[in-house]
Formats: structure tokens, C-alpha cells, sequence
């Protein structure tokens, strides 16, 4: 016993406290934390779409099977039209060539840049 009272200490005697402050203070925190994090991204993405360049050729090579000429060109699908990128296939396939047909597509683990991700590679046939 102390000073007449028993001592328990598994039971203390807290002042609760006035959280409403604080809880308000943290979501205010939370929330401009997630704005600052959308605005982050939206900003990151609109500087990347401002960077899409026009699409470049990247390698070309044969197709095994029949051994026509193909063209690989990397593009941003925010800028470019199907019809552009046969066009553009078109001019870089070598002389002779009557139409282009779309060989591959691929977006992931491929040589193209990161502001233009996408590549097509074309077959030149004559």
C-alpha cells in the first residue's frame, strides 16, 4: 500500500486526451501527401507525352521463313496513326517493294526508348 491506496500497476489513471486535433491534423497530412503524389504522376506523365518524339527505325533484318526484308520502327501510340507507320515502313523498305505487312508487335523488353515504347516490325513484300 502506498499513502493508504493500493498499487496496481496494470491499472493507471490517463487523462484521456482530445485526439479530434490531431486526427484532423493527420488526415490533412495523409490527404495532401496522396494529392502531392497524384500531382507527382500527373506531371511525370504529361512531361513524358510532351517528349514523344516521331518514330524511329530501329533494327532491321530477314524473316526466316521467307527470307523477306523487315523493318522495325518504335513509336508513341499517343502520336502516330497505323497509317503513318506503314507509310514510314513503306519509305524504308528497300527498292522494289510493292506493300508492307505487319510482322510483330511488341511493347515490353524491346530496343525502343521509353517515351516510345511500342514497336512494329514490318515484312517488305514485293
Amino acid at each position: 500500500m502506498l499513502c493508504g491506496r493500493s498499487y496496481n500497476p496494470m491499472k493507471t489513471s490517463l487523462v484521456p486526451l482530445d485526439k479530434s486535433w490531431h486526427n484532423r491534423a493527420m488526415k490533412m497530412t495523409v490527404t495532401n501527401a496522396r494529392s502531392n503524389i497524384v500531382l507527382a504522376v500527373a506531371l511525370c506523365a504529361g512531361v513524358l507525352s510532351g517528349c514523344a518524339e516521331p518514330p524511329t527505325q530501329t533494327g532491321t533484318a530477314a524473316t526466316p521463313a521467307t527470307n523477306d526484308p523487315v523493318v522495325a520502327i518504335c513509336y508513341s501510340a499517343s502520336n502516330t496513326t497505323r497509317e503513318a507507320l506503314a507509310e514510314m515502313a513503306l519509305k524504308l523498305c528497300p527498292k522494289g517493294t510493292q506493300r508492307v505487312d505487319v510482322w510483330d508487335h511488341d511493347t515490353f523488353f524491346n530496343d525502343c526508348p521509353i517515351n516510345k515504347k511500342n514497336r512494329v516490325t514490318y515484312r517488305c513484300l514485293r
